[in-house]
């Protein structure tokens, strides 16, 4: 599982405690539409009473208004609502260390990281904690797998500890290439296509 799939992952098990979210948005969407053509109906009526000559203009114009501001607040709602749930998943974001499923899922990416940068002699950086996961005899492992599937040898050393709320950040030995690989930096570079689902979902 690459660090694609990963993010993708942690979005959709954040999706399902976001649910709430998005369903208030969507009865916000009815409620905000129903309002517009009841206002748009009054006015009608008050129109019609009146007897002015000009009531089918007029009914016109207050039902074009009515939908544009229907469509003002609909958007106004929906980057609401995508802040929100975008919120929701980085709260989720930072629970994932805590899962059980967690080292298996920072293994992939320290693997996704090596594939990255080529393998070779390689700094491995992790969060303080997360270096207590991966003694030393693991890390041989890791190194055994990689020069096997990459026909290279590799050795990964274990570098300083990051601010990092979790994943790696791969560096090769002369620091020319590197892979972020932190849960943070996988997120934010699935930004864009996760605005887009939950847009999608909303709307």
């Amino acid at each position: 599982m690459g660090a694609e799939k990963i993010t993708s992952k942690i979005v959709e098990d954040a999706n399902k405690n976001a649910e709430k979210i998005l369903a208030e948005a969507l009865n916000e969407k009815e409620a905000i539409l129903t309002e517009a053509k009841e206002e748009a109906s009054k006015k009608e009526q008050a129109i019609a009473k009146k007897g002015e000559k000009d009531a089918e203009m007029t009914k016109n114009r207050i039902l074009a208004e009515a939908r544009l501001s229907v469509k003002k607040k609909l958007l106004e709602e929906r980057e609401k609502t995508i802040q929100l749930t975008l919120e929701k998943l980085e709260e989720d974001l930072v629970k994932l260390p805590q899962k059980e499923d967690y080292k298996d899922i920072l293994l992939k990416l320290i693997i996704s990281g090596v594939y990255s940068v080529g393998g070779g002699e390689l700094e491995l950086l992790l969060n303080k904690k997360d270096f207590e996961l991966i003694d030393d005899s693991t890390l041989w492992a890791l190194e055994k797998e990689m020069e096997d599937r990459l026909k290279k040898v590799t050795v990964l050393k274990k570098g300083e500890a990051k601010s990092i709320i979790g994943g790696c950040i791969i560096k090769t030995a002369d620091q020319t290439k590197v892979s972020d690989n932190s849960l943070e930096a996988t997120f934010e570079r699935n930004l864009d296509s996760v605005r887009a689902k939950i847009a999608e979902m909303l709307f």
